[in-house]
């Protein structure tokens, strides 16, 4: 079998489609492969997997590798880096990619540690250079960028950032070779002892627009002002550390390093200076729009639009110009 870049997949849920980041992955194994001539190989771990399969193939897969079963629906680190250790060695696969997600920085390590190879986790980049691959991620914060070049003899295992690529367009009825990878079973060594609630509802990683505020609002009430705009825009409110800490909003909402990572449409960094630990969890938005009374804040250097004015001043604005356009 020849080579393949490798798109592994893992806690899909029973006759769950594949997720955004799972599309973005498969986008950025697309242009990988393109560059080093060869295919790209999707594994699929979870319950109940044929309609992900299915759309893998539609989406552009070459190969489709396979682990079905119904306690594969949650993540099972031991039992996940075995059924990819198998699958990188059927699709021969030089270069693993792993969407982004809360597995990934258990799973790629484990994984890379397992076949004698390296991993990088959060890359933004990933492309070839000299005959072999180069991924690029944020250091310092999302201050700097890094090129990492791998020297292990084993695969290169790489967690992606969000945004990485745009998702494959589906192209109905197309199909890829299927093939059924063993399913080892549970070692008992890890047990569940309370699930975690489940957690309905919008998620601001998914909104498409988003309106986060700062320490610009000056009063944890004028944080009323972001959820109004957010709401008449339709889209999520969000918040910089600073204010979450000062319990202006909730954890949810919090944007940046230590929060949500979000790539929306549309940004607003409302009386956010743009701290390089909040622009990592929001710097790969389409467009930003920053509102902060100085000038020289950080955000400027990030946004596509700026207003140089009081917080307080512009979002009553805002709001009133949301409603009457019916927004």
């Amino acid at each position: 079998m020849a080579e393949h870049v490798l798109v592994l997949v893992t806690a899909i849920e029973a006759g769950g489609p594949l997720r955004d980041a799972d599309g973005e992955a498969l986008g950025a194994a697309q242009a990988l492969a393109r560059e080093r001539g060869c295919e790209v190989a999707c594994a699929l771990i979870g319950a109940d997997v044929a309609a992900a399969a299915t759309e893998a193939a539609e989406r552009g897969a070459g190969l489709i590798l396979t682990a079905d079963a119904a306690g594969l629906a949650a993540f099972d680190g031991g039992r996940s880096v075995t059924i990819a250790a198998e699958a990188v060695g059927r699709a021969e696969a030089r270069v693993v990619l792993i969407p982004r997600g809360p597995d990934v920085l258990e799973l790629a390590p484990r994984l890379a540690a397992r076949l004698d190879g390296a991993s990088v986790v959060g890359a933004t980049e990933v492309r070839t250079a000299s005959d072999d691959v180069v991924a690029v991620a944020a250091v310092f914060g999302g201050a700097a960028r890094a090129e990492y070049a791998f020297r292990a003899p084993g695969p290169h295992v790489i967690g992606l950032a969000p945004a990485v690529a745009e998702v494959p367009e589906r192209r109905p009825g197309r199909s890829a070779p299927a093939v059924a990878l063993a399913i080892p079973e549970a070692d008992g060594r890890v047990r569940t002892i309370e699930a975690a609630p489940d957690v309905s509802g919008p998620r601001l990683e998914d909104a498409k627009l988003v309106v986060a505020g700062g320490r610009g609002l000056q009063d944890g009430e004028n944080f009323a002002l972001i959820r109004e705009l957010a709401q008449a825009l339709g889209g999520m409110p969000g918040a910089s550390r600073a204010i979450v800490d000062d319990g202006w909003a909730s954890f949810e909402q919090q944007v940046g390093l230590t929060g949500k990572i979000v790539t929306p449409d549309v940004y607003f960094a409302v009386g956010i200076s743009g701290a390089s630990q909040h622009m990592a969890g929001c710097a790969n938005a389409r467009c930003i729009v920053a509102v902060n009374t100085d000038p020289e804040a950080p955000i400027f250097t990030f946004a596509d639009y700026g207003i140089v004015d009081d917080a307080l001043d512009v979002l009553p604005a805002l709001v009133r110009l949301a409603r009457e356009r019916g927004a």
